[in-house]
């Protein structure tokens, strides 16, 4: 008996990189973080982070597209858009698009909207991609 396809897990969330401390991004764009750590905290699985990360999530359900969360995050973030331009060159801001799908593979369009309002804004977009197998283990 074979197990089910696994469904596609997708989400993307605004990140922000560099050395320091979270509380610095924290202070510089008025709001608080879906998620944080800074340099030097303590691993969940043993060591030190050896940077800062700052993280602000769509807000969305992991069952909406990528695109959805993408648009959701750049309709958030013109609202900062000062702010987001002025953490150059401390840090790097980015938007992360994570998917989660089975082996036969996936897609993937932004609209030309959506390009130029990443670019506006001066982030950078990083796709993680990850192809499980049919029987719902990683491949």
């Amino acid at each position: 008996m074979t197990s089910p396809p696994m469904t596609n897990r997708e989400y993307a969330y605004f990140a922000v990189t560099g050395q320091g401390a979270s509380a610095s991004v924290t202070e510089r764009l008025g709001c608080q973080p879906s998620h944080e750590w800074s340099e030097g905290d303590a691993r969940p699985r043993g060591g030190l982070y050896q940077n800062m990360r700052w993280r602000l999530d769509s807000g969305l359900p992991d069952t909406a597209n990528l695109e959805q969360h993408i648009e959701q995050l750049l309709l958030l973030l013109p609202s900062r858009a000062d702010k987001i331009r002025l953490l150059a060159p401390d840090y790097k801001a980015s938007i992360v698009a994570v998917g989660y799908y089975p082996a036969s593979g996936h897609g993937l369009h932004l609209e030309h909207q959506w390009v130029q309002a990443a670019a506006h804004l001066g982030l950078s977009l990083d796709f993680d991609f990850y192809f499980t197998s049919d029987n719902g283990h990683d491949g």
